[in-house]
């Protein structure tokens, strides 16, 4: 991406999130920076409630394989707490690597996904929720992982908007 285009990506997303009539709209406008900044085939937003002890979905790229339904508690394993305590960006880019990850791995790979890459999102010392792109084999080298730190502040913003609109 060039220098320019990237600062349209951003200046775009800044417009949608000023201008939102809906706030489904902010996820949808994360959602395109995402796919500008580091690639994404499928796209959500998981809200984190620590005092409820559970997550929610609150943005999906694709709601029809991967709705905005209920909650799902939180699983306090080692990939959490370093999302927690370091804001570790996390990112498998293989199909190898995605075995054993993830329950829906079939799903996910009919969607053509075989890398994956999470981003933890904290304000005021707590997790706000996490950014988890997906895409084809090896879209998430050590340069992209740089640059998905680049969506955290965009994704702040984002997070807490939808925190005004969600129950979480």
């Amino acid at each position: 991406m060039t220098l320019v285009s990237r600062a349209e990506s951003f200046r775009t997303f800044e417009e949608r999130v000023a201008r939102f009539a809906n706030p489904a709209e902010t996820g949808a406008a994360l959602h395109d920076l995402a796919k500008a900044v580091i690639g994404a085939r499928l796209f959500t937003l998981t809200a984190i409630n620590m005092d409820a002890g559970h997550v929610r979905r609150v943005y999906s790229s694709h709601p029809d394989v991967y709705p905005l339904l209920g909650t799902k508690p939180i699983i306090l394993d080692d990939w959490f707490r370093a999302m927690q305590t370091e804001r570790r960006i996390t990112a498998i880019n293989t199909a190898e690597g995605m075995e054993g990850n993830f329950p829906d791995l079939a799903l996910i790979r009919t969607l053509g996904c075989n890398a994956s890459i999470s981003v933890p999102v904290m304000a005021g010392n707590q997790l706000l929720g996490t950014i988890n792109a997906l895409d084809a084999e090896g879209s998430y080298p050590d340069s992209v992982v740089a640059q998905a730190a680049d969506l955290i502040m965009p994704a702040t913003a984002v997070f807490l908007i939808l925190r005004e609109h969600f129950e979480l």
